[in-house]
Order: structure tokens, then sequence, then C-alpha cells
């Protein structure tokens, strides 16, 4: 009965007693007791936001019973490896580098998880795989681990059996070190009084396996171990720290009880990399400072990933030339070309291609070099190709090949050729056989301005390559099969312009005098704002002594010795290049004269470079060639004929222009940028100032301004032959040359031909309202005839009438009257009164009274030429019809409204009948009865 009532009094006691001793233990199943971090893997810093390959992640694994909140800091809330270990990484290995915590459920008192160290370490190996080595290009980073106490057995685990298993190979294949603070490798003196602990809280839900596990000199360790060593080997590094300290257990005022956690012995277990610190079990993982502690895990753990960072970094950047000192930014373009090269072609040879065209001197090779420099860290490696010739090609890939380091055998480089060199072969099998895994390559082909000997054939190809071309040849992204994106360079803009010549003077001032500014401004206006012109005009300027007055010197050096300038070869060593204005353009200008011996783009060039500001209508081609023949013979004689490369642009089908050599020539010329296509009001071409000037010093002994005078007024002659477009003259009289009496003899048109020119040029010039222009022609060949011919000569007389027809047009009466009664009185002497000439010499007579109110005068002659016409002409001939209308003109000038009205019906219906209703003449006369009549009775057609 005692018995009985010692239990009834015992158990209860003893279970109040075991609640109020266990009550303080959390559990992790409730939520507010639960560790802050998510279970997993988790960020622990904010370094890199992306996986690049071949980077490193560093994982930390904490021990028995804990987590990340509780294992990697002291009880003031900072975390070394979040708060200090992200600061002291070098900047520079940032971007490879990622931390993470490991998070595993290994609480072992009350409520857990009833795991054993071979499923923790298998849910390590989860974790990583899915979480952080999901793509190719995580897959090859390398692992660092760093574990506290248990969590160095849970990697151990894990890596034995990624050592076996396929579906984790590649995390045994790229961890390269392991951190072991405190991991009892032979089990922990604690293990003992852990497993009598959780035996007695076995009520609660305690996994007492977890403890004996860890027992010392367990068999279980001693087989992990063997095991580790066999699989691992010398694979990975393994350094490992312990404690120097016991760890206190019990303190009872000045009694207490200090235990080894983790002896020596236990935490170590080879003759390397074994290190002691003077702290107990938890000061191994907790650092309330930097303090020397802190720094030697740090330095132990910089020296294992710096190495692996450098390697990963170690930049292959053979590019041999780099942007030149007076460099001026191009944002816009450099925008461009950034966003065209991030432009994807899946299915192309290379994914990211982009051509740099445009005219020789323009900044091609500079705008690219830029490029590299700003993006030299997004690929690795970064190659330059010299594409000018093959042997540039060569040298190019074997600089290529020693960077790489790839064995070649030389003794077939020199035989073989270029396609089949062993040196390229190497360097393009390298490039193309890079995978997701591997860094981003660029490769820039620079100078691929001739195409021919087949580039194409050894352009770089992969699907980790970016290629970068500058060519003057606008078809070079054809290069790239599959897809190429192209960016155009042109001229630079002003301020560009400005500021690259600002960077060539030597001046303290700031801001910069506006006198000097506006100078340089005339230098690039001069200079058509090509970047190498501009730069080799900076290059002279800032050679000079006074660098105040340097940029008004050479505007002045400019307007008196231009050719001396940009021949000069002085200022092309003071530069960055090493061309000038005069050679920029000579090896692609023989390499297109020499591909197209046929069409003669040169000499077409040449041709083009005389017209008027550069630019040249297709029109004018065409209305040259339909008179060209008949106004070579007129000018010269019947045997002269134009060159056959001319002839060929210029020729006929039938009555149409043969344009096909003009296009095929003038296209071989655009797809070079030496000319660019105008769609203005009339189609056509131009090219840049320095490329006129330099066009025009070829062949300069070749008779250039008589195939040009020939041209132009073959295009006068046919214009004033057409009447459907003659909104065209206005660009034609742009391109009429000097005609006057010297030059016109100097190229070797006698005398009397020299009227023809004359009179035809004078006629557009007239159409086109440009009175001066026409007046001075008109003299000189009423000049001439009048001496050659005679004052009596019809041409003379026809001349005179030109001549006063002017005068008319400007208002000057009295010099048109003078000339047109003495045309009038000897038309009339020499060729009879009733001579169609006599007859318009007195209607132009008549219009000249006309226009000065003098009606009676202008009326009696009109009368007089209206039937005369009539009796000799007919009544329904058209100069009859037109003598019609000019009465009825001057009829209703003197208000004789009825007898106007009544002529005018007449001359009406009869231009309706013979002329046609749509007729200009016929349109008019209604239009002017129309309008007689006020509107009433409007006539229609």
């Amino acid at each position: 009965m005692w018995t009985a009532l010692s239990l009834c009094i015992f158990i209860p006691f003893a279970t109040v007693l075991y609640d109020r001793l266990t009550k303080r233990i959390p559990s992790r199943s409730r939520a507010e007791e639960a560790p802050r971090s998510a279970f997993g893997l988790v960020r622990a810093d904010k370094l890199s936001s992306r996986a690049s390959a071949h980077g490193i992640d560093i994982i930390f694994v904490h021990g028995l019973g804990s987590n990340p909140d509780t294992t990697w800091g002291p009880r003031d809330g900072q975390c070394w490896v979040s708060d200090c270990l992200p600061q002291d990484i070098p900047l520079s290995f940032h971007k490879d580098i990622r931390i993470f915590f490991y998070n595993y459920d290994s609480y072992w008192k009350r409520d857990a998880v009833q795991a054993r160290l071979w499923s923790l370490g298998k849910s390590l190996l989860d974790q990583i795989t899915s979480e952080i080595r999901g793509t190719e290009e995580e897959q090859t980073r390398n692992l660092v681990f760093v574990a506290h106490s248990y969590g160095g057995l849970v990697i151990k685990q894990a890596l034995i059996q990624a050592s076996t298993n396929p579906l984790f190979a590649n995390i045994a294949d790229y961890t390269r070190t392991v951190f072991f603070l405190g991991t009892p490798h032979r089990g922990s003196n604690f293990s003992v009084w852990g497993s009598i602990a959780a035996r007695a809280l076995q009520p609660l839900g305690s996994n007492p396996s977890l403890l004996q596990e860890v027992a010392y000199d367990s068999l279980l360790l001693q087989d992990l171990h063997e095991e580790f060593e066999n699989v691992i080997g010398n694979k990975l590094r393994a350094i490992k720290f312990y404690e120097q300290r016991k760890t206190q257990i019990l303190k009872v005022w000045f009694i207490q009880w200090e235990e080894w956690c983790v002896r020596e012995q236990s935490a170590k277990y080879s003759k390397v990399d074994n290190i002691g610190l003077p702290v107990d079990h938890y000061g191994l993982n907790k650092f309330g400072s930097k303090d020397e502690n802190y720094r030697m895990i740090f330095r132990k753990l910089l020296e294992t990933i710096k190495p692996i960072v450098s390697q990963k970094q170690r930049r292959l950047y053979s590019v041999p030339i780099g942007t030149v000192e007076s460099y001026t930014e191009r944002h816009r373009l450099s925008a461009t070309v950034d966003e065209k090269l991030h432009v994807l072609h899946q299915n192309a040879s290379v994914p990211y291609a982009l051509t740099i065209h445009g005219l020789g001197g323009t900044g091609k090779t500079q705008l690219a070099l830029k490029y590299v420099k700003d993006h030299q860290d997004d690929y690795n490696p970064i190659f330059w190709i010299d594409a000018k010739d093959e042997d540039s090609v060569r040298s190019s890939f074997e600089r290529c090949a020693s960077e790489l380091q790839l064995s070649v055998d030389r003794t077939q480089i020199q035989s073989s050729s270029l396609q089949d060199s062993p040196t390229m072969q190497a360097v393009l099998r390298w490039l193309r056989s890079r995978k997701d895994t591997d860094e981003a390559w660029l490769a820039i082909i620079d100078n691929a301005d001739d195409v021919s000997w087949g580039i194409k054939k050894v352009l770089p190809k992969g699907q980790r390559g970016s290629v970068i071309i500058t060519s003057q040849d606008s078809q070079s992204q054809k290069l790239v099969d599959g897809g190429c994106e192209e960016v155009r360079v042109d001229t630079m803009e002003l301020l560009e312009a400005r500021m690259l010549l600002l960077r060539h003077l030597r001046l303290d001032l700031e801001p910069v005098p506006q006198d000097i500014q506006e100078d340089c401004d005339k230098i690039a206006e001069r200079l058509g704002y090509l970047a190498l012109a501009i730069d080799l005009a900076g290059a002279y300027i800032g050679n000079e002594r006074d660098q105040r007055q340097a940029p008004r010197q050479y505007l002045a050096d400019y307007t008196r010795h231009r050719d001396d300038l940009l021949q000069s070869e002085h200022t092309r060593g003071l530069s960055s290049s090493d061309k000038t204005v005069w050679t920029v353009w000579d090896t692609t200008l023989e390499k297109i004269e020499r591909r197209h011996a046929d069409l003669r783009p040169r000499w077409l060039l040449a041709f083009l470079a005389r017209f008027s500001d550069g630019v040249v209508q297709d029109e004018l081609f065409r209305l040259a060639s339909l008179s060209i023949s008949s106004v070579t013979r007129e000018i010269y004689d019947e045997t002269a004929e134009l060159p056959q490369w001319l002839a060929k642009v210029l020729a006929l089908d039938g009555k149409e222009w043969d344009d096909f050599y003009y296009r095929q020539g003038r296209n071989v010329l655009i797809r070079y940028n030496l000319l660019q296509r105008t769609q203005e009001d009339w189609a056509g071409v131009r090219m840049h100032g320095l490329v006129q000037w330099r066009a025009i010093k070829f062949r300069q002994a070749m008779p250039w301004d008589r195939w040009y005078l020939i041209a132009t007024t073959a295009a006068c002659v046919q214009l004033s032959k057409e009447t459907a477009r003659p909104e065209f003259r206005r660009h034609l009289v742009t391109h009429i040359p000097d005609l006057s009496r010297k030059c016109l003899t100097r190229l070797g048109i006698d005398e009397m031909r020299m009227p023809f020119v004359w009179n035809t040029v004078g006629g557009t010039y007239f159409d086109e309202g440009r009175w001066e222009m026409a007046e001075g022609l008109e003299v000189q060949v009423m000049e001439t005839t009048a001496r050659v011919l005679g004052e009596e000569h019809p041409d003379t007389l026809t001349s005179m009438a030109n001549l006063a027809s002017t005068y008319r047009n400007q208002g000057r009466w009295k010099e048109a009257e003078g000339l047109g009664v003495q045309v009038m009185e000897t038309t009339a002497r020499v060729l009879g009164e009733e001579h169609p000439n006599t007859l318009t010499s007195m209607a132009n007579l008549a219009s000249t009274y006309w226009n000065q109110g003098r009606w009676k005068e202008a009326e009696g002659l009109e009368v007089q030429v209206m039937e005369t016409r009539t009796r000799v002409l007919g009544e329904e001939h058209p100069d009859t019809l037109t003598s019609m209308a000019n009465l009825a003109y001057t009829w209703t000038s003197q208000n004789r409204n009825e007898e106007a009205i009544s002529m005018m019906e007449k001359c009406f219906e009869l231009e309706r009948h013979i002329l046609g209703p749509d007729h200009p003449h016929t349109v008019s006369s209604r239009e002017a009865l129309n309008e007689w009549q006020g509107g009433n009775n409007e006539i229609q057609l």
C-alpha cells in the first residue's frame, strides 16, 4: 500500500517537474519558435545577381540542433557571413561570387524530424541541384563549403553520395574546398551527455539517433571518414579548424564545469591545413568583430577563392590597338552599336553580329574600339583580326593562337593557303567549340573592305560568339550567314567635330573662347565633318606654337593651300592614323577598279565629281543620253567621239536611255559608300566634298571638262525639246560650267561652234527665268555671229531677237524696242515682209509695245501679222491662231470687249478643232473667254 501511495505521489510530482524543466525547450513545429531563416539554400549576400559560368558559390552549413540565425553570429544580431565577409571580399571578385546559408532541420530536442546523417546529406545534394545548379552555366560554378561541427559530417556524406551518383557528379567535380570548423570526424565527447538528454526527451519527440551517430570513435564515423578519403582523395582541399579551449557547461559561483566538445584529434585528420584557434567550440563560428580569429578564417577563404576567380577573370584581350587619345564620344552611334550587338539571330553562324560600314575616314574602327573598351569585361576572349589583306589576317590569327596557347604544327603554316592554315583552323575550332557554360567571346574583323579573296570562309563562328565587322562595303553584313545587324557611320555632328578639334588644342581656358569655337566649327565645315580629316587637322593645329591663333591660321592655310594640306604626310606622324585624306580611299578605289574593270567605276566617280556640290540626278544622265551624239558632233565635228566607258554610261536602247552600265558602276561606288543615294525631288547620288576633291585628282590630263560640257549641253538641248518635266531645269542650271570664250577655247571649241553652246544654255537660263545669265550668253552669241557671219545673217538676227526677248522679261523696254525694230526692219529687207521670221519679229515688237501700254502701235503690228499669216499660212495655222489671240488681248486692254470676245471665240473654236480641247492654247483661250464674259455662259471644253 505504501508503495502504491508513493507512486501516486511521485508520478504527478515527476510529471510536473519534467514539464517545468522542459517547458522552455522550443519546438520547430510552432511557427513562433521556428528560426527566421527559411529551410534550404538562402542567399546570405548581395554580391552577384547573375550566376555566371565558372564562378564560385560559398555554402555555409550549420551544426547539430542549430540554424543560420544562431550559428554565424553573436547575440547582438551581427552575422559575420552576411555583414563582414561581403565587405572584405575584393570588389573585383563580387560579380563571380555568391554566398548561401544551408538551413536543414537537425533539431533533436523536441518534435524532431526523424532524420539521419545519410538522408541529411542527400537533402543537401537535392537542394543544391534544384536551387543553384539548374542551368549548364550554374553547373560549372565552383563550390566551397564552410561547415560548423556536425555540418561537416553532412557535407562529407553529401560528397560521398555525389561521387557515386551520376545525378550529382558535377557537385563532386566542382567542389574545390571544404572548411571544417570543429567538425567531429571521430566523434564528440558531448555525444554521451547529448544521447542521455535525447533519450530523456523522447516523450517530447526527440531524435536520439542523431546524437548516437556522433559517438566518439563510432564505427559509423570511421566508415564515413574512410569512404570520404577513398572517393575524394586529393580532388579537393580540406581546411580544419579546431578549438583550443574547453567549452563551459555549468558555472556556479566560482565552481565551473568545462569539457572538450570536439577534441583536437577528432577535429583534424591529416598533417596539413590543421589550424587551432584560441576559442571554445562555439567561438569557431561566431565573431562579434573582425578579430584575429575571423581574419584567420577569412585569409584562408580568400586564399582558396582567389586563384579560382583569377583564373576565371584572366582576360584574353588580343587587341593590338586602342582608342586614340583624341577620341571623341559619339553617343548616338555608340548607343546604336550597343543596341544592335545585343540583337539575337538564333539561326545565324554567330548569334550576335554587327557590321559597321561607311565611307573610309568616318571613324568606324574607333567606334568598334570604343565598344571593346566599354565591354571588355563582358567577353573572354576578345580578338582583333586585321582583314585588310590575307597576310594581315594570317598574322592576326597567329597572334590569337599564341594568346590561347594552342598547339599548332608550325611546319605546315607557311606552305598552306590561308583557309587551310593550321593556325587559323585551330583558332576557329577553339571558338566554335565554346559551349553555353563558357564565357562569351568577341571577334572584331577590322578593315574588311575587300571581301573578294574569301574572308567569309575564315570568319569566326560559334554559339558563344559575337562579331563586329568594320568595312567600307555596305554589303559586308552578308559575310555572316543567318542574320547580321548593321550600323552606317556617316560624318560627325557639329558638336562632336568641334570637341575633337578642341581635344588637340592645349588650351588652359575654361570656357573656351567663342572665337576659337567658331573657328573650329568653320574648319569642321570645310572638311565636311569627316572624322579622319578633322583629326588630322587637329594634329596640325595642335602642333602650332600659338594655340589660340592655330585654328584661324589653319583656315587661312586651307584657303590658300588646300591640296598641300590634304596631301601632306607631315600630320600623319602627329595623328593616330597611318592614312591621310589623300590615301584613305586608295585601296578601295584600286580594288573596285580592278574587280570591275568593264564598268570603270573610278572613271565614273571622277566624272561625277565635276558636277556641282557632288550631287548628280539620274534625270540629267537620261536627258544627256538622248542628245549626246548630235551635240558631240555639233560642238566639235563629225569624227568626235566620247570615250568608250562614257559612251556605255550614256548609251541608248532605241529612243530610251539604256542605264544598265550607269547603274552597275554607280552601285559599286554606292556599295563602298563613295556615293550615297539621294531621294529628294529627283533620284540621284551625292558624294562627300573630300571624296569629290580626291576624285577630281584622278587622271587630270584627261579631257574631263570637255566631256562634262558635252553632257550638260546635251541635257539642255533635250530638256528644251521636252515639255512634260520642265521643273528639272532648276537642278540642271546648277551644273552648267564656265562658258566664257576663254574656257571654250581651252576646250578646243572653234569660234564658229561656240554660239551653239551659248544659245543652247542661254535658252535654258531664259526658260528658268535667269535673265542676267541668259543675257550674258545671248550678247556673246550676237557679237560673235555678227562678226563672223555678218549683221544681216539670219543667225545674227535670231540672236538679236533672243536678246530683245530677254530685255522684255527684265522690263528693259527701250533696249528691247531698239533691238526689236532693228530685227524687224532688217529681216523685212533681207527676207521679205511676208517671211515667217519677219512676222515673228513684228509680233515680238508688238509685245514690247503692248507691255508699255502702247496699244495702238501694238494693234497695228498685230493686225498686219494676223492678216499676213492668214493669207500666207492659212486661217487654221497655229501661228495664225496665236496672232488672233494676241490681237484679242490687245483689244480687251483697250476696253473693246465685244471685238475681243468675238475674236477669241473664233480663235477658241479653231483651236478646239485643230489643236484639241486639252491643248494649252485651247485651255488658255477658254479661260480668257470665261473671264471676259464675267462667268456667264461659261464655256466648257
